[in-house]
């Protein structure tokens, strides 16, 4: 991801060398003002990867007795069971055909789990959800 990013940080700067050469005036300026802030959304997406994997990697070494950030817990609601990663807001991925959803330690849902341990029923949404492992 990130390499692709710094990839098209590449590109566009070398689309703004190509346009400073053919173009002069306003054209010039309005056309290294968008490179620019292309440039700088991409250079922000970066910072945000790299600091998401830095969060990744020091909530990777934590043990959980109680759900909070860096848990791994599998959950069930009623017949149905799931597993939740509290740490970065990464979305949904398919696990061992398991579906595994990597959630916001801010999250509504992961703050209605926090501090709760296995066996525990968390009511959330109209809907309940009893963990039954922790990790």
């Amino acid at each position: 991801m990130i390499a692709e990013y710094e990839g098209s940080i590449h590109e566009l700067q070398k689309g703004m060398f190509e346009e400073t050469k053919s173009s002069a005036g306003d054209k010039y300026e309005t056309s290294r003002t968008q490179f620019q802030r292309e440039i700088e959304r991409l250079k922000t997406q970066i910072s945000g990867v790299h600091t998401t994997k830095a969060t990744l990697l020091i909530l990777n070494d934590v043990k959980s007795i109680a759900a909070g950030e860096g848990s791994l817990l599998e959950v069930s609601m009623g017949t149905t069971k799931m597993i939740i990663y509290i740490g970065a807001a990464l979305g949904s991925l398919n696990y061992q055909g398991q579906a595994m959803h990597i959630i916001s330690a801010q999250s509504p849902l992961a703050i209605a789990f926090k501090g709760h341990a296995v066996g525990d029923v968390v009511n959330f949404n109209q809907k309940k959800y009893k963990i039954e492992d922790l990790a």
